[in-house]
């Protein structure tokens, strides 16, 4: 597991409208039992966001939406399984958004 690994949504009752999740922790505190995570949802069916706080970060070729006001701790092992992609070049624009989020800045 690492910072802006991608992984299908662990959520079964969310898992539709949120097919995935992206991980905003980071790998310093990998020993927690617990990781950070942001949904991600479909850009076609995502209306309002706001292009500073929900950047748009592609998954499987298809445009996704960072909902990074919707963080959530998930348990580590929810998400055993191995990533379907990293966002390690949106990195400025996931940081941003997080900044965005806490400082307003």
């Amino acid at each position: 597991m690492a910072l802006f690994d991608i992984h299908a949504n662990p959520d079964t009752r969310t898992k539709a409208a949120i097919p995935y999740v992206i991980e905003v922790q980071a790998n310093l505190l990998s020993d927690l039992g617990t990781r950070v995570v942001a949904p991600l949802v479909p850009a076609r069916i995502f209306r309002g966001a706001v292009p500073r706080l929900n950047p748009t970060i592609p998954v499987g070729g298809e445009p996704h939406v960072l909902l990074i006001q919707q963080l959530a701790a998930v348990p580590k092992l929810a998400l055993n399984a191995r990533p379907l992609e990293n966002a390690e070049d949106k990195r400025y624009e996931i940081i941003a958004a997080v900044d965005f989020l806490v400082t307003g800045i």
